[in-house]
This record gives structure tokens, C-alpha cells and sequence, in this order.
């Protein structure tokens, strides 16, 4: 399974192997060898290339584990993650400008607000067909409709500007 480890500045692309007792990963020419052993919920004792670590998973933190006592945020995208960010579906707190546009060529088959309406971060705004998949998309602001760039049933390319909102 191919994916993509980023902690902080670091980024490493990866491929897991899962054996029986051990899991082998591989980037590059380079080979971390992982064993891991419960200790208790949450907590594991790992030996990577003959080094041994405590490793506790932060329930509280999806994406927090403290290796030896300091903490380490890490984002895990898979094969779905790292294609959608080839296409352009980037994480949404990279939108957060008001100004949404189309992350994939396709059809807008509902448009659910007008100028003027108030807006809700996570309200839906408009959905777009694609490849026979309607996709709802959903603001990442709060604030007023200020233009909507297209009208239903149009086809828009990737890029399109669709809403403003501010």
C-alpha cells in the first residue's frame, strides 16, 4: 500500500508491506523494518532497524502520537488521498478565501443559494456531476453569498469560479 507521511516540514513517501509479525517500509532505497508489540491500550513498544521506542497514540488527537515522551503530529494520506490531491482536491483549509471554484470538470446540477443568502461553514452550496458521481460541495466559510459565477446545467471546467462569499 503506497502512501504519504508528513510530519512538520518532513514529508516521506512510502510503501507498507504487512507480514505476519513485522511491517516493512519502503521509500526509495531505504527499508524500515517495524515491530510492534501492545504494552497497553494506546501504547505500543516498537523496534524499527534494531532501535526500540514507546510509542502512544493521543486518543484525544487523531493525528498525534508521542514517540519516547515528545509529541509528533502526523497527517497519513493513502492512495485515494494522494489521487484526489492530483486532481486538485486539496485539503479545504487551503480554501478558506470565500472564493470557491470547481476542483474537477463537470457538470453543476444544483445550485442551492442566491446573492444575498447567509452562509454556514459546512453548508451545502451547490453539487457537480463528475464521471456519473454527483459531489455535494460544502463551504468552508461562514459569511454572505456575494456572486455565484455560473447557473445550473452549465459545464464547467477545473478552476471555474462558481460562489464568492464573504
Amino acid at each position: 500500500m503506497k502512501f504519504e507521511i508528513n510530519a512538520g516540514q518532513r514529508s516521506l513517501e512510502a510503501n507498507f508491506i504487512v507480514n505476519s509479525d513485522e511491517l516493512l517500509i519502503k521509500s526509495g532505497e531505504k527499508e524500515l523494518r517495524f515491530e510492534a508489540i501492545l504494552v497497553q491500550p494506546g501504547v505500543y513498544s516498537i523496534l524499527v532497524n534494531n532501535r526500540s521506542f514507546v510509542v502512544g497514540v493521543c486518543p484525544s488527537e487523531a493525528n498525534r502520537v508521542n514517540v519516547n515522551g515528545t509529541p509528533i503530529n502526523l497527517e497519513l494520506l493513502d492512495a485515494v488521498h494522494l489521487h484526489l490531491r492530483e486532481l486538485g482536491w486539496d485539503d479545504l483549509q487551503d480554501v478558506k478565501t470565500g472564493l470557491i471554484s470547481a476542483q474537477i470538470p463537470g457538470l453543476v446540477t444544483k445550485i442551492f443559494h442566491k446573492v444575498g443568502d447567509a452562509i454556514r461553514e459546512g453548508d451545502p452550496l451547490f453539487l457537480i456531476e463528475a464521471m456519473k458521481m454527483e459531489n455535494e460541495i460544502k463551504s468552508p466559510v461562514e459569511g454572505i453569498v456575494k456572486r455565484i459565477g455560473v447557473i445550473e446545467g452549465q459545464t464547467v471546467e477545473k478552476g471555474t469560479n462558481i460562489i464568492e462569499i464573504v
